[in-house]
C-alpha cells in the first residue's frame, strides 16, 4: 500500500488549526474487475425499482448529486459485500487486508470487530460526484473505495480546513483495480466523467461498532 500524507504546519498560537490524516492506495491484481464490472451493470436496474429516502424534501444521495435514478442514493437498500459472486469475495478479503495495513502505517491497532456498510456508484458521460464526506459523527472511523472501471478521471480529497477559499487537495488519478482508504470524514469528489463505457466503483464505510447509523452493515 502507497501513502500521501496530508501534515499541517506545527501551530505556532492556542487556536491555530491543525490536521494530519493519510490517504492510502494499493492495486488488488486477484480481481477481476472486467467480470465484476459485468456483474454490477447487471444489478443496476433491479436496485433502481427500491424507493428513495428524502430529508428536508431532498434526495438522500451521500451528497454526491447524483440524484435519484443512481445506484448511490439506493445505498441504504443493499450491502454489496452480502452478494454471492467471486469477486466480491476477494474485495472483501482485500479489505480487512488493507485495513491492517492502513492501521499499522498510522500506529492504531485494528479493532476485533468491525462492521461494513458497501455500496457503488455508476456515472455516465458527463457525469461527477459532488465534495462530500461519509461520516463526522462520534463514530466516524474510515472509508474507501474500488475502481472497478475507471477511465481519464481522478478522486479529490481536501483538507479539512479552507475547503472554499483556497483548497489543499490531493488528486488521485483513478486506475482499474485500485483500492483506497481515507478517514471518513475527509471531503472528496470526482473529476467529470467523459467516456462512453460508464464509470463504477464501489464505496464502502468501515464501522468499530454495530451502530444504528449503519443499516445494512454486516460483520468484516
Amino acid at each position: 500500500m502507497k501513502f500521501k500524507r496530508f501534515v499541517s504546519f506545527p501551530p505556532q498560537t492556542p487556536y491555530a488549526p491543525t490536521w494530519d490524516f493519510r490517504v492510502g492506495t494499493s492495486l488488488c491484481e486477484n480481481i477481476d474487475t472486467n467480470s465484476l464490472s459485468q456483474f454490477l451493470l447487471k444489478k443496476e436496474k433491479d436496485l433502481k425499482k427500491f424507493s428513495n429516502t428524502y430529508y428536508n424534501k431532498k434526495i438522500v444521495d451521500g451528497h454526491t448529486g447524483l440524484g435519484k435514478n443512481s445506484t448511490t442514493s439506493k445505498f441504504q437498500h443493499y450491502n454489496v459485500l452480502t452478494w454471492d459472486n467471486p469477486e466480491i469475495k476477494k474485495l472483501k478479503q482485500q479489505i480487512v487486508k488493507n485495513l491492517i495495513i492502513y492501521n499499522n502505517e498510522c500506529g492504531n491497532q485494528t479493532p476485533n470487530e468491525l462492521w461494513v456498510q458497501c455500496w457503488y456508484n455508476v456515472l455516465r458521460f458527463g457525469q461527477k460526484i459532488k465534495p462530500h464526506s461519509h461520516s463526522i459523527n462520534s463514530v466516524s472511523y474510515l472509508s474507501g473505495h474500488f475502481n472497478v472501471q475507471v477511465e481519464n478521471t481522478s478522486t479529490v480529497y481536501m483538507t479539512p480546513i479552507n475547503q472554499i477559499n483556497d483548497p489543499e487537495v490531493i488528486d488521485i488519478k483513478n486506475k482499474n483495480g485500485e483500492m483506497t482508504l481515507f478517514p471518513s470524514y475527509i471531503f472528496h469528489y470526482t473529476t467529470k466523467h467523459y467516456t462512453i463505457k460508464p464509470r463504477i466503483t464501489i464505496a464502502f464505510d468501515i464501522c468499530p461498532y454495530q451502530h444504528a447509523l449503519y443499516t445494512n452493515a454486516i460483520r468484516l
